[in-house]
């Protein structure tokens, strides 16, 4: 399982996740901010950070998490939805506001299309079901980095105007 997980990170080709055609980019010192509260799940985010090389910030609080995000203009972060005394769905849309508009993917025990168009609505990118798995959440980091750097370089390209 590590080996597929590493070969993934490493963007070898015949890799099963991803198309033939799209190379991968490494997620070495990608900056992901973990505001979950599972001791589960951040065992197994820590392992994944430590074999891919992603930068893994655990938070606490809506509050941390919005600092550190803007500090390290973290690309991703993971927002567990079961956070006491928030609602998910506040939550959700202050952190997608930050400044450099990361890819917020919300992680929750119940998964459906419901949920996730109110994710999106809110202005996540996605959601991971509970508890984690290696396989999902390296996936879902890969394709939410990817996503915001697309989006990221785009909004740098002159626009031509009507003339």
């Amino acid at each position: 399982m590590w080996t597929a997980i590493k070969s993934l990170l490493r963007g070898r080709k015949g890799s099963p996740d991803l198309r033939p055609d799209q190379p991968a980019e490494p997620l070495s010192a990608v900056a992901v901010v973990a505001l979950i509260i599972g001791g589960q799940d951040r065992a197994l985010l820590t392992n994944i950070a430590t074999a891919s090389g992603i930068d893994v910030r655990f938070t606490d609080s809506c509050s941390e998490a919005w600092t550190i995000s803007n500090q390290l203009e973290a690309p991703v972060i993971l927002c567990d939805r079961d956070l006491p005394g928030a609602e998910w769905r506040d939550v959700m849309h202050i952190l997608a506001s930050a400044p450099q508009r990361p890819s917020v993917i919300l992680t929750s025990r119940v998964v459906d299309d419901y949920l996730w168009q109110e994710v999106v609505r809110h202005g996540g990118y996605g959601v991971l079901p509970k508890p984690l798995r290696e396989e999902d959440v390296v996936r879902s980091v890969r394709l939410a980095w990817s996503y915001w750097n697309s989006t990221r370089k785009m909004s740098t390209l002159p626009v031509k105007s009507p003339g």
